[in-house]
């Protein structure tokens, strides 16, 4: 009988400027801890109340957190893995070490990783790609039987940084009509929590500059 499961909702999240980038030198270029509470709320789900595949369980799921090997590398020791999530990194070194907890898992491309997941014993919430740009762009472009990428959770970055080497794909023009801009009650209500509307200012703790940033929501149309 053919496996008749539906592919499973992948919520990209990520910051990214005008101009899309999101990286230098295999790390963020700014430094900003309330986006990255914001990041950090999100993806823990602690406030959600509409689980994308728990549902159908009386145990609360888990959020997962999916990345590649270099944005692995590039959180901090002292915070990986990343606290009350699975952690999932995908590496094609199958010999590649991340056996640092019973929530982190190594998985050889995206598909596995989702796949994997799928096998675990503990419920599974919603499911979340972080990065870096290689999977952002394999999640949106790539057809997938396993997957769907339905949603992007974008922090728009609005003041520019120089030499950036690590772009997110310009989704609205790549994919036209494809995607929608949710309304900010729309984002509240998908995260649980009352996210500040309209731009944001903050200092960037890495370079001492006022950077301005606004939280967006995106959604594919059916």
């Amino acid at each position: 009988m053919p496996d008749m499961k539906m592919p499973v909702p992948l919520t990209l999240i990520v910051a990214a400027t005008s101009s899309h980038a999101i990286g230098r030198s295999s790390s963020l270029p700014w430094r900003l801890p309330k986006e990255m509470a914001y990041f950090a709320r999100v993806t823990k789900g602690e406030t959600q109340t509409s689980p994308d595949l728990s549902s159908a369980t009386s145990e609360k799921g888990k959020n997962v957190v999916i990345m590649g090997r270099k944005s692995w590398e590039g959180i901090p020791d002292r915070f990986r893995p990343l606290h009350g999530r699975v952690n999932v990194v995908v590496s094609r070194q199958e010999d590649y070490d991340v056996a640092t907890s019973p929530d982190t898992h190594l998985a050889n491309s995206l598909e596995s990783s989702i796949t994997h997941l799928q096998s675990l014993p503990t419920p599974i919430n919603r499911v979340f790609l972080i990065g870096g740009a290689q999977l952002y762009t394999l999640g949106l472009t790539n057809p997938s039987k396993i997957y769907l990428t339905n949603r992007i959770l974008l922090t728009r970055i609005k003041t520019n940084f120089e030499n950036c080497d690590a772009f997110f794909p310009d989704f609205v023009k790549s994919q036209p009509g494809q995607w929608r801009r949710a309304s900010h009650e729309e984002l509240c209500e998908w995260v649980g929590f009352e996210v500040p509307r309209g731009d944001q200012k903050e200092k960037d703790r890495t370079g001492g500059e006022m950077v301005e940033y606004e939280f967006q929501m995106w959604i594919r149309k059916d």
